[in-house]
């Protein structure tokens, strides 16, 4: 640490004679204003000021009463080794000067006392002073920045290491050591030890275009073999150039990566085995798909066949047939219709899996009036309000959404049809912050303990046959919303009506 001993921050100046005493002490003051200036009548005094205050340069006459200022220099020197010591005297005697030089006087300005060249000579101190004391600075803050550099370099959480042009170790840290030989009990002594041999050919080739100047750094992911047991690291190396540009050393930095190696591998082990699942599932729904679509030629063929003979059969032989033979070939074609319809639902809901969504603005207010205006022209004789809020939109495939509202509205009208009055209304409203779609009705309504069988397909709740319907509706309402990334989800009470809510991104 640079000491305050370095700097000249006093004076002592030590004169017997009142009147040069005096004239030299108030040249120093007025030259010297920021230093304090301390003022002796002979050595013994001088001493005791000295003691006190330690200055940093010391100007003495020779001659003096009680104490010289020699014997008073000798004193002061023992105490510091480093102060600065001026001789003002009258005095030439050889003697007086080789005790002088031995005990280290760096000037001896002769009386009558030249303030110029005593200036001068205090000037040189102080300036010599002030350089050492920077120089100190400069040393202890470079040693401390060394210090902090080697902490930094072996405290590192990654292998740091110098390393010369030929590829072997300067300097290497613990945490290198660690991650490319050391468990095995041998630090490695060049960037290749403990490398695996299939990394070696590349890194020796970047090695080599570092070397040439083609490249200035290099990263790459490598393997290091130790113990039977391979360490994956992440090498980046970089050359470092001299003032001049010459090369002079490599850097290398290296982390091991095992861990984020291994978690890689089991992610593509994964990836390799939801593709594959991924591929199962697809031919499935081709499989599944074609089996719709035989299943349902293959029940069509006989139904029509039904169909066309129960009324061929009617049309030839109605008026010869009984009533209860005409109720029968009635209840068999009827049969045969409904059957057509389950066949199509079940199609619908089957291509349903696979249809991608537009992205448009769908004006669901729009959509939900026309599908209300059917209902009602299909049904003229019931008295039902629907209560449709305007300006709903949202993004999203218009015809799917339109589906979405035709079977929640035509659940509605369905499950209100034992009303005398018919309410249903189609709105919005606002749920954590998202704006969610409703259709409300009056109508029987449900337990909400079976609110999760509500959208599983084929899935009938109690008084729903009185309704009709296939149970494969709101199964494809679910289907479409989740399609879209919303949700969907129902709300209701036993005869108290029902409440089925969706949101949309």
């Amino acid at each position: 640490m640079p000491t305050a001993r370095e700097r000249v921050t006093s004076i002592l100046y030590v004169e017997d004679e009142a009147e040069a005493r005096e004239l030299i002490g108030k040249l120093l003051t007025e030259e010297h204003p920021h230093l304090k200036i301390f003022i002796a009548v002979n050595g013994a005094e001088g001493l005791t000021l000295f003691k006190e205050h330690r200055p940093q340069v010391v100007v003495t006459d020779i001659r003096m009463p009680i104490m010289d200022g020699l014997t008073m220099a000798g004193h002061i020197r023992d105490m510091d080794p480093d102060v600065d010591l001026i001789a003002v005297s009258a005095y030439s005697d050889t003697s007086f000067l080789v005790r002088a030089i031995e005990l280290g006087f760096s000037n001896y300005v002769f009386k009558p006392v030249n303030f110029s060249k005593l200036h001068t000579a205090l000037t040189r101190i102080i300036k010599v002073r002030e350089l050492k004391h920077r120089f100190s600075e400069q040393n202890e803050l470079l040693r401390q920045s060394e210090q902090r550099l080697l902490a930094t370099f072996d405290q590192a959480a990654v292998g740091i290491g110098h390393v010369a042009l030929d590829g072997t170790f300067l300097r290497i840290n613990d945490k290198y050591c660690d991650i490319a030989g050391c468990s095995s009990g041998k630090a490695p002594e060049t960037i290749y030890d403990f490398t695996h041999p299939e990394d070696l050919p590349v890194c020796r080739a970047h090695h080599e275009l570092l070397l040439t100047g083609k490249q200035r750094s290099y990263s790459l992911e490598k393997r290091y073999v130790h113990d039977g047991v391979i360490v994956w690291a992440s090498l980046t190396v970089s050359m470092v150039q001299d003032r001049s540009g010459k090369d002079t050393f490599m850097v290398a930095i290296v982390d091991d990566i095992t861990e984020r190696k291994l978690l890689e591998e089991k992610i593509a082990d994964l990836n390799r085995a939801l593709s594959a699942r991924a591929e199962e599932l697809e031919s499935a729904n081709r499989d599944l798909t074609a089996f719709n679509y035989t299943v349902a030629h293959d029940l069509r063929q006989p139904l029509n066949l039904i169909s066309g003979y129960c009324q061929a059969v009617s049309m030839t032989c109605g008026e010869t047939l009984s009533d209860d033979c005409r109720d029968f070939l009635q209840k068999a074609y009827e049969g045969t219709v409904k059957m057509n319809k389950l066949v199509n639902a079940l199609l619908e809901f089957a291509e349903m899996a696979h249809v991608e969504p537009k992205r448009e603005t769908v004006d669901l207010s729009r959509e939900a009036e026309e599908i209300a205006a059917e209902l009602a022209r299909s049904e003229p004789q019931r008295q039902a309000r629907f209560a449709i809020a305007p300006g709903l939109s949202a993004r999203g495939d218009n015809q799917l959404l339109r589906a979405v509202l035709a079977n929640l509205l035509g659940n509605a009208w369905k499950y209100t049809a034992e009303r005398q009055e018919t309410l249903i209304e189609f709105g919005s409203s606002m749920r954590e912050g998202e704006a969610v779609f409703y259709v409300r009705d009056n109508g029987i309504g449900f337990d909400m303990a079976q609110t999760k069988e509500i959208f599983v397909p084929f899935r009938r709740l109690p008084g729903a046959q009185r309704a009709g319907g296939f149970g494969i509706g709101l199964a494809t309402v679910e289907r479409i919303i989740k399609r879209h990334g919303g949700q969907v989800w129902a709300e209701g009470e036993q005869d108290k009506g029902a409440t089925f809510y969706f949101s949309l991104p």
